[in-house]
Order: structure tokens, then C-alpha cells, then sequence
């Protein structure tokens, strides 16, 4: 199997006690079938205690039931209590991955690390280069799939064209999220119809040069305020984070320099994340609003705060755990973007021009 993934994948190693915003606190760890046969035959006292915080939760899940919003096995030093007595290979699938994650396409597959994770966002967020991606050969065996293999191949090339429409210098940031909406609403129809020949004729033009609409300052109003109601709606870990949103919804970015690669990193990772799953439901303009809706909404928060890279880094780390980490969150998201008309792309195009450079 072809496996491919981000330039700073490999170098990501978990921090254990030294994490500023540990896994192990605020979200229930799903326990897979086969550690909970290896827990049902532990032996001893922590044998027991394992199995005496084992639960089935209101959605139908088996987790290790939380005390005071933490794992029962977090200890105060901010190690694993498990890890400790047990070894690596004890823990459950959940925390053996986390922050990787895999989407496997039949003979392929693609491996990232997740934003939501601190350490994981400083190494996909630090670097002033673009970002890169390799592949390796594994002996992993292929997975079952149905994809069509000529519209995921078509799929791979038009997102290299969204990747270099993000990492374009030339252009400021909100410049190249509105030539990449422009891109992906372009060849959304023809991806549910399997055009992929029209497709790929459309990866040679050139959508920086596409014609600005005129902007209009009531729209982008009405967009700003229905983005962050859905977002104060959501449900959250952390109270405050509604607080932050409030607090950001009304502020100017316009004097906030978008001139950060820290903001195009995050672009590309949304990508790399999400593009390719359009091969499975062919649903590509949800993705890409979802990713330019982010941007929207995290520069607000960093804006609002006026924040240096470090702290540009906890939010959209912050971000990434409050909304990309709750299933609930992210069908709500799905729903509204793909209903609404305040998430067209021309309405998210005006809003964005509302700050690009001119």
C-alpha cells in the first residue's frame, strides 16, 4: 500500500506530562472491542479497577468513565496510569492513534496529525515554509473500497491545484481562499457527475484572475452574524469559548496583517484533511466552506486578542478540539453550510473581500 502524508508527520511525538492541554482530560476515551477483551483478562487490583470504570455512555459507546471531567487514569503527575502499569500496547485504539489519524482509498492511504492535539499544532503551524508531503511504500494490505479509481486519481490532482492555489505568495491570504472557493465551486458539479475530463481541463485555469463581484458591506454583516451564531450554538467543552466568540464577532481584521504563514498552514491542513473524502460522497463544496468558514472564524479570535504566533497557535488548536473533535458539532456544521444560503460561496467570497488586499 502507498501511503501518504504531511512533511512534519514523522516528526510528532506525544509530550505526555509536559502537554500544555492533555487528551486525557474533557473528552470520554472510547474503549475498541478488542482492548475490552484484554481488560476483561487483566489481572490484579488495576485489573479490577480498569474494569470497574468501564461504561456503556447515552450514545451506545463503551468508555472509561470520566472523574471530574478527566480519565480515571490521568494521574496528577500528567501521565498515564495504564501506560505505567500496563505498557503502550495496553492502552485502547483511541489512545494508541490520537493525534494521527488514516483514511485509507483501496491501495492508498493518507496519515496527518490532528490540529486539536498542542504539540501536533505547533509542528503543523511553526514552519515558514510551505508544507509538503511525501509517500512511502507500506505492507499494510489494501482495504475493500468501492471508490471510482479514475475520479479519485482526477480528485488527487485537483487538490495539488487547490494546495498551490493556497501556498501562491504572491497573493494575500483571504486572495487565495477566494480563488480556491472559486476552484472548488467550479468543479463541484462535475465531480457529482463524474466528469473528471472537464475537471481536469479546469485545473489549467487560472483563478486569480477571475472577476471580483462588487462587494457589499450589508451582506457581509448578515453572513458575520448567522457564522457566529451557529458557532456560539455549538456545544462546547469550555464555556469561555463562546465567550471568545462574542467577544470577536463585531471586531475590524482589517488592520490585522494577514501576512502569516501560520494561516496557510491552517488552510492546508483543512485541505489535506478533507478534500479527498469527496471521492466517497462527492460532496466537495461543504469541505472547502467548512475550511474557508474556519479561517473566517479563527481570524476573529486572533484578531481580537491582537495574538503573537504562539498564541495564534493555542487558538486555532483550541478551535480545531472544540469543533473538528465532536461528530454532534460537525454534522451541525455539514447541515447549516450545505442548507443555508448565508454559507454560498459568493456570500463567504464578499465577506472575505470585506479585508483582502486590493
Amino acid at each position: 500500500m502507498k501511503n501518504t502524508y504531511p512533511s512534519y508527520y514523522k516528526k510528532f511525538t506525544c509530550i505526555a506530562d509536559k502537554c500544555p492541554d492533555t487528551c486525557c482530560a474533557g473528552w470520554a476515551v472510547v474503549a475498541d472491542s478488542e482492548s475490552l477483551e484484554k481488560y476483561k483478562n487483566t489481572d490484579g487490583d488495576f485489573g479490577n479497577k480498569i474494569r470497574s470504570v468501564i461504561a456503556v455512555d447515552e450514545d451506545g459507546d463503551t468508555v472509561f468513565t470520566p472523574i471530574n471531567n478527566r480519565c480515571p487514569f490521568l494521574l496528577n503527575s500528567g501521565l498515564c496510569e495504564m501506560y505505567i502499569e500496563l505498557g503502550h500496547d495496553s492502552l485502547c485504539r483511541t489512545c494508541r492513534q490520537y493525534p494521527r489519524h488514516i483514511t485509507y482509498f483501496g491501495a492508498r492511504s493518507e496519515t496527518g496529525i490532528s490540529l486539536s492535539c498542542p504539540e501536533a499544532a505547533r509542528l503543523i503551524l511553526q514552519g515558514d515554509d510551505p508544507i509538503t508531503f511525501e509517500e512511502e511504500n507500506t505492507l499494510d494490505f489494501p482495504q475493500p473500497t468501492d471508490i471510482d479509481p479514475d475520479l479519485y486519481f482526477t480528485l488527487l490532482e485537483a487538490r495539488k491545484k487547490a494546495i498551490d492555489i493556497l501556498q501562491c505568495r504572491e497573493f494575500s491570504i483571504c486572495r487565495r481562499i477566494c480563488a480556491f472557493l472559486e476552484f472548488s465551486d467550479d468543479i463541484s458539479k462535475d465531480i457529482r457527475h463524474f466528469e473528471c475530463g472537464t475537471i481536469r481541463s479546469k485545473l489549467k485555469k487560472d483563478y486569480f484572475l477571475s472577476e471580483k463581484s462588487a462587494y457589499s458591506q450589508r451582506r457581509a454583516n448578515g453572513t458575520t452574524k448567522k457564522i457566529f451564531s451557529d458557532f456560539r450554538s455549538l456545544e462546547m467543552l469550555d464555556s469561555s469559548f463562546a465567550d471568545r466568540l462574542s467577544n470577536a464577532e463585531s471586531v475590524d481584521v482589517s488592520t490585522f496583517s494577514d501576512n502569516k504563514t501560520d494561516f496557510e498552514h491552517l488552510m492546508v491542513y483543512f485541505v489535506f484533511r478533507y478534500f479527498m473524502a469527496a471521492v466517497f460522497d462527492r460532496s466537495l463544496p461543504i469541505k472547502s466552506k467548512f475550511a474557508a468558514v474556519s479561517f473566517i472564524v479563527i481570524q476573529k479570535l486572533c484578531a481580537a486578542e491582537n495574538a503573537d504566533k504562539e498564541r495564534r497557535t493555542q487558538i486555532m488548536q483550541r478551535f480545531s478540539k472544540e469543533v473538528e473533535h465532536s461528530a454532534s458539532n460537525m454534522d451541525f456544521l455539514n447541515t447549516t453550510m450545505k442548507k443555508s444560503r448565508c454559507y454560498s460561496v459568493r456570500n463567504l467570497i464578499n465577506l472575505i473581500n470585506s479585508v483582502q488586499e486590493k
